[in-house]
């Protein structure tokens, strides 16, 4: 063994969440890993391997990486001819690549712990891979593995050469205590592409858009040379580096049509400015929402995938337009794919309405929000009981309520019927097998959604249908994913640069929630960022 180059020995954790450091078959290259293993020697312990075997009966994310893992070592090992001195000592490693990354399958002598003052159980997994990683160790310094090296090279041998590739703290600690060098193994994080573009723009193309309410992408292209290509249905929000430049009667500050935003038409080969946004039913607030009810009202957007935040309207808005879509004619009605339901369906008592009904509320209360607004005689009752004041006197003129059905169950009784006449709701695995002709289909929390699960409702999508994907990177609860491999993430990339698709992204400034939600977000932000650094 030359020791120029680290050897990696490989814990069970990294093979389940990134088991495309094995290669498949394929010459695809991995997009930033934080090591680069093309031309590395990775050592796969006995250890992991029964780990491995372990979880494969699992019907689970790990479940399913182990099985796949698995599948691709045997295909990598199967009709190799090597003695036993070679595979305990890793002297014939097995090229997997054609840059010239190894792989071997170490187990570790039945002796080899007479020679440590260390000696794991066998039910020990932590200490097993431990284990592994002194003989590669040993191996490496040109020791013998079989007990009899004697105590004082044992002491006196510093692993250099040998690095633990774990995202397990406690293994890492542990590891480092016997003097086992150890990082982490993963992805940079790929810049998320957001579907719109906040840029300063010379005076003569602001004009040219406000004025004509479009800008073609020839002029863009000259006039912002150092912007990147125009994507199709980016959004793309103009700004003046100086506010006198503005026209004439036009105020950045109060213009409740953002006639300053245009979205990218690869039909037209233009910026154009947004022309759906009226047929919204409510006043949108900030460009983030003026951004996603024009993709929302768009006839020509079949699919409409919407991020951010808690509290910036990404259900509310999608909840809203389904139904006055629906009451116009263009859909014959609403299906509402939780995504978050799956497992816990069968366990739940009542028919499947009954059990779906606690993964839909938050649809049902974009609704009563909605009633609460745009309803008259509701939002009459509401400003009348707000006039009665929090003391125990009422202001002048303001009436108490006289009819004996509260406000909530008036409201509660309005939703019912609604969701009666408009809105289903079914669980994931209900949705396999069907198509959503004419109807429009929101997929809620699609970050907690795995890539194949993904992929299904992603197709389901039938003629004159609509789909909506909502969630929230930052708010992945569904256990083995992560920011690379979840739904929402998929679902961006497979959509991306599709005349048929919008991607929108709030940001934190257009919570519209309560302050405590925007303060939570911030903070939330600031958390990840300083992790993000360290």
């Amino acid at each position: 063994m030359s020791g120029k180059q680290p050897i990696y020995v490989i814990d069970t954790n990294v093979l389940v969440d990134y088991g495309d450091i094995i290669p498949n078959g394929e010459k695809i290259h991995l997009e930033e890993p934080l090591i680069d293993l093309s031309g590395a020697h990775m050592v796969i312990p006995t250890a992991v391997v029964r780990e491995l075997s372990s979880f494969k009966g699992e019907k689970s994310e790990r479940g399913k990486a182990a099985r796949v893992v698995l599948k691709r070592l045997r295909r990598i090992i199967e009709g190799k001819v090597r003695s036993m001195d070679e595979i305990y000592h890793l002297k014939a490693p097995i090229r997997v690549s054609d840059e010239g990354q190894m792989i071997s399958i170490l187990p570790v002598h039945k002796k080899f712990k007479e020679a440590l003052p260390f000696s794991p159980s066998e039910d020990d997994m932590d200490g097993q891979i431990i284990l592994a990683a002194l003989t590669v160790a040993f191996i490496d310094a040109g020791l013998r593995i079989d007990g009899t090296a004697k105590p004082s090279i044992v002491e006196e041998l510093v692993p250099k050469n040998v690095i633990l590739l774990t995202n397990d703290n406690g293994l890492a600690i542990r590891a480092r205590e016997r003097g086992i060098l150890t990082n982490r193994y993963g992805y940079k994080y790929p810049k998320p592409y957001i579907g719109r573009r906040d840029i300063v723009v010379p005076k003569e193309l602001f004009q040219e858009f406000i004025c004509n309410k479009r800008v073609e992408r020839s002029m863009f292209e000259s006039l912002m040379p150092q912007e990147q290509r125009l994507v199709a249905n980016e959004f793309i929000i103009m700004s003046l580096g100086n506010e006198e430049e503005y026209p004439y009667g036009f105020d950045p500050t109060n213009n409740p049509y953002f006639e300053n935003i245009g979205r990218y038409d690869v039909k037209e080969d233009a910026i154009v400015a947004l022309k759906y946004l009226r047929n919204f039913p409510l006043e949108v607030q900030n460009a983030g929402q003026a951004i996603y009810a024009e993709a929302l009202e768009d006839p020509n957007i079949s699919a409409v995938i919407c991020t951010g935040p808690a509290g910036s309207g990404k259900t509310f808005m999608a909840t809203v337009y389904g139904y006055n879509a629906c009451k116009n004619g263009n859909f014959i009605g609403v299906t509402a794919v939780p995504c978050e339901s799956q497992s816990k369906i069968g366990a739940l008592p009542g028919d499947l309405d009954e059990k779906m009904d606690p993964d839909v509320q938050p649809l049902k209360n974009s609704l009563r929000n909605y009633l609460m607004i745009g309803d008259k005689k509701i939002r009459k009752e509401l400003n009348d009981l707000a006039k009665m004041g929090t003391g125990s006197k009422r202001e002048a003129g303001a009436k108490e309520p006289t009819e004996k059905t509260s406000i909530k169950a008036k409201l509660k009784d309005r939703v019912d019927l609604i969701w009666e006449n408009w809105f289903s709701s079914i669980p994931i695995e209900n949705a396999r097998g069907r198509d959503f002709t004419y109807e429009l289909a929101i997929y809620d929390e699609f970050q907690d959604q795995n890539i194949a699960q993904a992929d299904t409702l992603i197709k389901r999508i039938g003629s004159n249908g609509k789909i909506i994907i909502t969630g929230d990177i930052e708010q992945i609860h569904a256990p083995y994913l992560d920011h690379l491999n979840n739904g929402l993430v998929y679902a961006g990339r497979q959509l991306f640069d599709s005349e048929m698709v919008a991607q929108v992204c709030f940001t934190d400034d257009e919570v519209i929630r309560h302050p405590l939600v925007k303060l939570v977000a911030r903070r939330q932000k600031m958390h990840l960022e300083k992790n993000s650094r360290n």
